[in-house]
C-alpha cells in the first residue's frame, strides 16, 4: 500500500474503527454490500439493481452530508465557547482601571 493510500485510511486507523463512529454510514455500507451479494435474492434484473443502488448511494451521500454539516457546526460552537472563555479571562486593561477609579468619584 501506498503512503497517499494509508492517509486515506485515516492515518492508518482501520476502516471498521472509523465506521463506528458514524452508525448511519455503516448501516448504509450493509446495504450496499447486501445489495452487490443480492442477499435478499430479489435482484434478477440489472434495471433493478441499478436503481436499488443509485438509490442507496443518494441515500448515503445525505447522511454524510448531514453528518459533516454537524461535525462542522459542533466544531464551531465549540471554538466559539473557547473563545467566550477567553473573553470572560481577560484581565481589565490599566486604562479601563483608571477610567473606573476616576468615573467613581
Amino acid at each position: 500500500m501506498h503512503a497517499d493510500e494509508e492517509a486515506s485510511l485515516g492515518h492508518g486507523e482501520d476502516v471498521m474503527q472509523r465506521l463506528e463512529r458514524y452508525p448511519l454510514v455503516k448501516a448504509r455500507m450493509t446495504k450496499i454490500l447486501d445489495l452487490i451479494e443480492n442477499t435478499g435474492g430479489d435482484l434478477r434484473l440489472a434495471d433493478a439493481a441499478e436503481q436499488r443502488a443509485i438509490d442507496e448511494l443518494r441515500a448515503m451521500g445525505q447522511e454524510i452530508l448531514r453528518g459533516w454539516g454537524q461535525r462542522l457546526a459542533n466544531e464551531e460552537a465549540a471554538r466559539m465557547g473557547q473563545e467566550a472563555a477567553v473573553v470572560r479571562q481577560v484581565k481589565k486593561t490599566p486604562l479601563a482601571q483608571h477610567l473606573r477609579q476616576n468615573h467613581g468619584r
